[in-house]
């Protein structure tokens, strides 16, 4: 019997398809934007949450409901970073560099020298609307998520790590 981790984030894995179909209504879109492997200068490469076909339009999709805090906040600082990337490839400088959020307070969380490298390289900081329902199973799995720090022994880790004293 398996039975689901508290820190498992398959629904917000899940959210961000329907995130990203939200944006692609939102857009106007004819063509699908789908998860993609972009290839950068140097042979290097980016997976984003969605693409389209042509490389026009690049996505990155948050499914955090509510404000976003620490390592949330360093997740999408790595992302926009990744966004910036691919601008700045000659290939896709015209390409559109999307994050986009499913809760204003998400989005509103981005301020300071995230919000001015967003702005300064381009990503555009866009919010779409969701069901209610999968906004409440988000908000079901975030509450379930909470991150709580818990001492083990340093015997329970490993048996043959000895501390020095000083």
């Amino acid at each position: 019997m398996t039975s689901e981790h508290l820190s498992d984030s398959a629904v917000q894995r899940s959210a961000e398809s329907a995130i990203v179909e939200a944006l692609t209504a939102q857009l106007g879109l004819e063509g699908a934007l789908k998860p993609k492997r972009v290839t950068v200068l140097g042979g290097s490469f980016v997976r984003l949450d969605a693409c389209s076909d042509d490389e026009s339009i690049l996505v990155e999709a948050y499914a955090r409901q509510g404000k976003l805090r620490g390592a949330q906040i360093k997740k999408i600082s790595q992302d926009i970073l990744k966004l910036a990337l691919l601008k700045r490839d000659p290939r896709l400088s015209n390409s559109r560099a999307i994050a986009v959020f499913a809760s204003e307070e998400a989005r509103g969380s981005i301020t300071g020298w995230v919000r001015s490298a967003a702005d300064q390289f381009g990503i555009e900081l866009v919010v779409v609307d969701i069901p209610d329902t999968l906004r409440d199973e988000i908000k079901s799995a975030q509450a379930r998520q909470v991150m709580v720090n818990v001492e083990i022994p340093m015997e329970d880790i490993a048996d043959d790590v000895a501390l020095e004293k000083p």
